[in-house]
């Protein structure tokens, strides 16, 4: 059953966020002016400092330990046109100081001034940049985020770059084809979104490019040599399906997959951390996977134990459903 919290909290966005525009300049203000705005609380957690930076031109900002030992590139939502790092403060703030590692958050460009592919150009770049670094990498990243999170992954695989430690993906955008049963069936039942907002951003942001490609649509993806995955979705979201379908994807090309579904909750609740109980505790869920595989792998990296580097791909899915 869900929390006092979340059966207050869902008809708050509904009545903030949810809207069927048809207009696509009307839903890239919509969208901008609820996304943009400083509506969610995120504080720093102590220990973990903030400042601005650029990765391979990309602009963003560092959250970070003193001494950290892992890097993770989280990439923001944002249905691609809108998003402010700040929301993500507390979230990735949790992150650095629980994985002791740093952060780079992302201040990719948006769509529709810079439709696709530049917001997977910039990811992929950074990425590209991160992956050559002396510390292990985790990529992360919610909504459209997850998307990008996915993409670039395939993109690496593609270009032959190595693969970070492991991923996670939040309740992501990830099909562009509109053809997934959940845009319909929870259309009524998600608190956020609805399918005429995900089928209108998708335009804005694809602006007449292919939907099928794997990196607009990473449900088309051959997930074949990616690193352990973490997908995690509401029951009730529109984007219920996406993540299902990747799991599905993953599974079939021997990637180990945990997913972890909750009823009755919001789109990408486990960065609500000041608000959801819920969050709190799978914000705890999502650490302990991204510390098993860093310890996975540098444990792998030890003398005599690098001819195990390939059983991270070996163990089967996981499937981790949460009343």
């Amino acid at each position: 059953m869900a929390s006092l919290a979340a059966k207050i909290i869902k008809p708050l966005f509904r009545a903030i966020m949810k809207r069927d525009i048809q207009d696509p300049d009307h839903l890239v203000r919509h969208l901008r002016r609820v996304m943009n705005a400083p509506l969610i609380p995120s504080q720093i957690p102590r220990g973990v400092s903030l400042r601005n930076g650029r990765v391979a031109d990309v602009p963003g900002q560092w959250m970070s330990t003193v001494n950290p030992v892992a890097t993770v590139l989280f990439l923001h939502g944002g249905a691609f046109v809108g998003g402010r790092l700040d929301t993500y403060h507390h979230f990735c703030g949790t992150l650095a100081k629980a994985l002791n590692a740093r952060v780079f958050l992302a201040d990719y460009r948006l769509a529709p001034e810079h439709p696709f592919p530049a917001a997977t150009d910039d990811a992929f770049a950074v990425y590209s940049a991160l992956i050559k670094e002396s510390l292990p990498l985790m990529v992360a990243g919610d909504s459209a985020g997850g998307n990008l999170t996915l993409a670039t992954l395939l993109r690496a695989r593609d270009e032959q770059q190595l693969m970070p430690v492991c991923a996670v993906a939040i309740s992501p955008g990830a099909d562009a084809t509109g053809k997934l049963m959940s845009r319909d069936a929870n259309n009524g039942s998600d608190p956020m979104l609805s399918r005429v907002m995900i089928d209108g951003a998708t335009r804005i942001y694809l602006q007449g490019a292919d939907p099928f490609h794997p990196y607009a649509s990473p449900t088309q993806g051959d997930y074949q040599g990616l690193p352990p995955l973490m997908l995690t979705v509401s029951e009730e979201e529109c984007l219920r399906d996406d993540s299902y379908v990747v799991a599905e994807q993953a599974r079939r090309a021997s990637v180990p997959v945990t997913l972890l579904s909750r009823q009755d909750m919001p789109h990408v609740w486990p960065i609500f951390l000041l608000l959801l109980p819920e969050a709190r505790q799978d914000t705890r869920k999502i650490v302990r996977f991204m510390q098993s595989h860093l310890s996975s792998r540098r444990h792998n990296e030890l003398p005599n134990h690098s001819s195990r580097s390939d059983n991270l791909h070996a163990s089967p899915t996981t499937q981790e459903a949460v009343a």
